[in-house]
């Protein structure tokens, strides 16, 4: 009985896998593969585009949050100088050195320092203030004001206007005529105005009693600054 087992089970032949059949396999395995690999490169494309769009708005949130606090520190700033400004004034309108150059006792001591210094390059004013104030103390005989219709930086309007810093200058001209202590006392007035007044060329003609004088002069002013909240896009 062993033997015919032994035999009858070596006579069993296992069966063989034919090429049609390897090649059915290999395809079911390539498929296989090749939606695997799909399906990894999709979670890696996602996985990618996630991870960019984090980033992205991380960096955005940031730039944000900078832009902010540089806002709130010019916004401390600001009103700290508020504060010291608005203290600097309380002071210049008890100052004594400015009541005593006032042009009126009514007018408050600021208006000195406007007076000082104008906020806008006015030729009509100024040649209003030649005429009525300073010229006419000394007793000269007002020949020609000459100022200028309008200066280079008069075409500047707008918030460009407030770019500019510091005093800006302004020129002029005045001849005169009438004695040589009226003429002295006329440069005199001119080195006492509270708005300074340079003399650039005197030219002078003639004889004590009667003297002609021409003075080629600079004044300046300094353009107005305006406070303004702007607005700024962060990309």
């Amino acid at each position: 009985m062993p033997e015919q087992s032994q035999r009858k089970t070596s006579d069993i032949k296992m069966p063989r896998l034919t090429g049609m059949k390897k090649r059915q396999q290999i395809e079911v395995a390539g498929r296989t593969m090749f939606v695997w690999v799909a399906i990894a490169a999709v979670a890696l494309s996602f996985c990618i585009a996630t991870c960019q769009y984090l980033f992205t708005k991380w960096d955005f949130n940031n730039k944000i949050i900078s832009k902010k606090n540089i806002a709130s520190q010019t916004l401390t700033n600001n009103y700290a100088n508020a504060q010291k400004l608005i203290e600097q004034v309380d002071n210049l309108s008890v100052n004594q050195a400015l009541a005593s150059v006032k042009t009126s006792a009514d007018d408050p001591n600021t208006k000195s320092i406007l007076d000082a210094l104008p906020t806008t390059d006015d030729p009509a004013a100024l040649a209003t203030s030649l005429q009525q104030v300073i010229l006419s103390r000394s007793g000269v005989t007002i020949e020609n004001i000459s100022v200028p219709t309008t200066t280079a930086d008069a075409a500047t309007t707008g918030s460009a206007s407030t770019s500019i810093t510091g005093p800006q200058q302004m020129e002029f001209s005045v001849s005169v005529s009438g004695t040589y202590d009226k003429i002295k006392t006329l440069v005199d007035d001119f080195n006492r105005t509270i708005r300074p007044m340079k003399i650039v060329d005197m030219t002078l003609n003639g004889s004590d009693a009667n003297l002609r004088a021409t003075f080629d002069m600079v004044t300046y002013y300094q353009a107005a600054q305006s406070v303004s909240l702007d607005e700024e896009t962060v990309q």
